[in-house]
């Protein structure tokens, strides 16, 4: 006769509280683990929008150019700060958040 079953053929209970406890145990894993994945990539999403509110500001700098002064502002929750680059051009840097470029101001 086989260990593990029973006369007829079928499954003990107790295999089966403890093949229900193995299950339960791997979905509780599982379930964490999205958990975590989704707050990682809720953060991801968070940062690369960041980023692409950057960009966007950065790019309206290029088609209107900002007056050449020295300064630091906030505009949307994003900083921005001008320095004027000494020379016969009129170039200022321009820093948004942790973009850094050369842009062209007006006098």
């Amino acid at each position: 006769m086989n260990a593990g079953c029973s006369a007829d053929g079928g499954f003990t209970l107790m295999e089966v509280c403890v093949a229900l406890a193995v299950l339960s145990a791997g979905v509780f894993v599982f379930g964490r683990y999205l958990d975590g994945f989704n707050r990682v990539r809720a953060l991801e999403r968070q940062h690369a929008n960041a980023v692409l509110a950057e960009v966007q500001f950065m790019e309206s700098f290029i088609l209107t150019p900002p007056p050449c002064l020295d300064s630091s502002f906030t505009i949307n929750g994003v900083n921005v700060t001008l320095k004027v680059v000494p020379g016969v051009k009129p170039l200022a840097w321009a820093q948004v958040g942790t973009l850094r470029r050369l842009v062209r101001c007006v006098r």
